[in-house]
């Protein structure tokens, strides 16, 4: 590898470029969107006014009233001592070469051209590297190497200067121009924030989508996807929704880039760990497939071995190797800002050096290439063709440490999640108790299944390893839920569950709250509380959010995985709570259930979320008991017996074990007229060990094997296979209420929705997903109380 500083070359053409073309300088062609159809142009405005700029397939020279296209300046931005003009240019063709030229009010600019990207899976070329700081000499040479390497798109990853000043941000542009090759063709940059601008600098200086300034842009048919990301914002919140929102969206994109400034693990020991983006990206990264991350900000040179987050044990940093579904991380910028040492190598850690460099990256529908360029000796490289960008130049020096000097980034495995069932036949009659033996039914292995282990009330029971997979167990009377869970050979996993009640037994449990959204409170006005330190029965003089009285208001208690049988008699039940408060005064309230199988989650978006309930007819009044001191668990905190509204519930025909219960608690007679006839107990959010519990006690007695299999199938019809907007189900009698989940080949949720048919003699159901992105689904059909229908593959065009 050479290092030559060629101070007079520099030196020209810091002189040629600081000369300004007429009345404009300081351009810059820059991709937000579609690279095969839009463009956006930036230049600064010295004098002269009303710019327009001038387009067209054919080269005109200078002579801008022959081009075909006008655009005027969709955006104007005075900004670190330029007047930024933008012109946008839309409904381009793939693949074309475009000539431009700017005219105003006192002139035109040169005639430069560029050219579209193509819109099917050819052969990509990206230069991608960052930190250009305050050294003008090696930035100058990695410049020019652009203009001879000449590639689709160079992904720069921010810290452009180095103190963000006008001075230097005009430096800047003006040493940007050598990346203009000598026949005026311009390559365009797609630009990251670094630590050394400020909020809004690249909105400003390279008009990106947003100021936050984090985007993403696909080159070809679904070929690559790149996502820009901002390390100096919040790496969570709306940056992390966004990035899970596209990557779902994208699933069948071939190849998924990342970029951004700050790395995760740097390789210089100055620099601090990057754990909030390690916590926010590394899994994600690794679960959606993204392959290549190129990072900054470090000043030194590194690349890995493909990874995969991790905290097993043997793990470096959080990182193991994953040589088939890993993702490279390269970086760490090094585009004339001062070096730094290599000081810092991980286990996982390919190569590192220090020397000023970016990386030249090939991308195609088999492999991504990834090379790095050493850039010093900038004068000395030949320069490419317009028409091939993959034969490397004469005199490129291109690094070739002890791994090699090319990286080859293959396609990884398709990761499918496998898919299982207890057989239809298992059995349904049993005269007594004894040995039973429930085997699965493997729709799809996915991979390959590893193991598949059986869970008898949630204790580990047997791992089985061979197909036919089959638990045999001996039961004694009693209720027993049985789950199978398959792991596949890359560590994808389905299960399926099944409740059994074996001969005559009585049964007792407590089931506490699970999580906070289940405990809320509604105002008198319908405002719905998920996030109360307690539970105001019913009164509340305090509105979190205006300041002003709830009112009398209503609580909803919503307690999962009652597993009772259908068919069991409920000899007894209340609700316990724990006092938050004391009081004394005489209460009347009144407890309802929602009339359901299988109560819903209370939702944030909806209001009236407890009074909007259906509710069974029957009530239970509860007249408490003086509570007179905070933090008590004993008889007075019970409420009435509630046994006949739990019977309501398990005897409905579609009840399954498993299913949600919703109870509703409000005032009635004298505590709807006084504010201290009322009584408070502890919330999930305030104390989750002292939530409420459901507390209840049944009798079974079938002298019969009942079984409950959560995943029985139904003939349902999916099509057309493969289809555009447009999906149609076709209904088998008798079904009117279910759920339709559309998942990608990697396992995300992309669509859900309930699907309610108020005409029993409905056939069929359309539904429009909105899905854009073409690849494999799955659809998987669900019953209202979470039975896996139907299953079937599709795919988008």
């Amino acid at each position: 590898m050479k290092h030559t500083t060629h101070t007079i070359l520099v030196l020209f053409f810091t002189c040629i470029f600081s000369i300004s073309y007429g009345n404009t300088d300081k351009y810059r062609l820059i991709i937000n969107t579609d690279p095969a159809t839009t463009i956006t142009i930036g230049w600064n405005q010295i004098t002269g006014t009303n710019p327009i700029l001038y387009y067209g397939t054919t080269d005109f020279g200078t002579d801008y009233i022959q081009y075909e296209n006008s655009k005027t300046v969709d955006r104007s931005v005075s900004y670190r001592g330029m007047e930024n003009q933008f012109a946008r240019l839309t409904d381009l063709l793939p693949n074309t070469a475009y000539y431009f030229v700017i005219h105003d009010s006192e002139g035109e600019s040169e005639r430069f051209w560029f050219k579209t990207a193509p819109n099917d899976q050819s052969r990509l070329s990206f230069i991608a590297g960052g930190d250009s700081r305050n050294n003008r000499t090696p930035r100058q040479q990695a410049n020019l190497l652009v203009s001879k390497l000449k590639p689709h798109a160079v992904l720069f990853g921010g810290d452009m200067t180095d103190d963000d000043s006008d001075s230097e941000w005009q430096n800047w542009f003006d040493d940007w121009q050598l990346t203009t090759a000598t026949d005026g063709r311009m390559f365009p940059i797609v630009a990251t924030r670094g630590n050394h601008e400020g909020a809004t600098v690249i909105y400003n200086l390279f008009d990106t989508p947003t100021d936050d300034s984090y985007y993403a842009v696909t080159f070809g048919n679904n070929l690559f996807r790149t996502y820009t990301l901002n390390s100096e914002i919040s790496v969570s919140g709306n940056q992390l929704t966004w990035l899970e929102n596209d990557l779902t969206a994208n699933a069948s994109v071939r190849w998924k880039a990342a970029q951004y400034h700050k790395p995760m693990r740097p390789h210089t020991a100055s620099k601090s760990e990057g754990n909030s983006q390690y916590n926010a990206w590394a899994e994600l990264f690794y679960e959606e497939g993204v392959r290549l991350v190129v990072d900054c900000d470090s000043h030194m040179v590194k690349t890995t071995w493909p990874v995969q987050p991790s905290s097993a044990s043997g793990n470096d940093e959080g990182f193991i190797r994953d040589d088939i579904n890993g993702t490279v991380y390269t970086g760490e910028g090094c585009w004339g800002a001062p070096l730094r040492s290599n000081d810092d190598d991980k286990e996982w850690t390919r190569n590192s050096g220090s020397f000023n460099q970016f990386k030249l990256i090939f991308v195609e529908t088999s492999k991504i290439e990834l090379r790095t360029i050493a850039v010093d000796n900038a004068a000395d490289v030949a320069s490419v063709t317009n028409e091939d960008p993959f034969t490397l130049p004469a005199n490129l020096d291109v690094w070739n440490p002890s791994e090699g000097d090319v990286i080859t980034i293959l396609p990884g495995t398709e990761i499918v999640a496998p898919e299982i069932n207890f057989e239809s036949g298992t059995p349904t009659e049993y005269q007594e108790a004894g040995e039973i033996t429930l085997t699965i039914d493997v729709i799809s292995e996915g991979n390959g299944i590893a193991t598949i282990d059986f869970y008898v009330n949630d204790v580990l029971r047997e791992t089985d390893t061979d197909s036919p997979y089959s638990l045999t167990d001996s039961y004694a009377s009693g209720s027993y839920k049985i789950e199978a869970i398959a792991t596949t050979t890359d560590n994808q996993i389905d299960a399926t569950t099944l409740y059994i009640s074996v001969g005559d037994y009585s049964f007792s449990e407590s089931i506490a709250i699970a999580e906070g959204n289940d405990d809320i409170e509604e105002t008198e006005t319908g405002v719905v509380y998920f996030d109360s330190s307690d539970l105001e029965m019913t009164y509340d003089s305090y509105d979190y959010i205006s300041d002003i009285e709830n009112g009398f208001q209503k609580i909803g208690l919503r307690f999962q995985n009652v597993n009772i049988p259908q068919g069991a008699t409920i000899d007894n039940a209340y609700i316990q709570f724990r006092s938050d408060e004391d009081n004394t005064d005489a209460a009347a309230l009144l407890i309802t259930v929602e009339d359901s199988n299988n109560s819903a989650p209370f939702e944030n978006s909806s209001s009236a979320n407890i009074s909007g309930r259906d509710k069974m007819e029957t009530t239970v009044a509860w007249n408490p008991d003086s509570w007179t001191d905070s933090g008590l668990t004993g008889i007075e905190q019970q409420t009435s017996d509630i046994k006949e509204l739990l019977q309501l519930i398990i005897d409905k025909n579609d009840w399954t074990p498993g299913n949600s219960m919703a109870f509703m608690i409000e005032g009635t007679g004298v505590s709807l007229t006084s504010t201290d006839a009322k009584r408070v107990g502890d919330s999930y959010d305030s104390s989750p060990e002292y939530a409420p519990s459901l507390v209840y006690t049944y009798t079974y007695s079938p002298k019969t094997l009942s079984i409950n299999n959560t995943n029985v199938k139904s003939n349902f019809e999916i099509y057309p296979n493969p289809f555009d907007m447009t999906l149609h189900i076709n209904i088998p009698e008798g079904f009117t209420n279910f759920d339709v989940a559309i998942y990608n080949v990697r396992g995300k949720m992309v669509y859900n929705q309930h699907l309610l048919s108020t005409n029993e003699n409905d056939t069929a159901i359309k539904i429009q997903p909105g899905i854009q992105a073409s690849g494999i689904y799955f659809v998987k059909i669900y019953s209202d109380k979470g039975t896996v229908l139907a299953t079937q593959r599709v795919i988008k065009h």
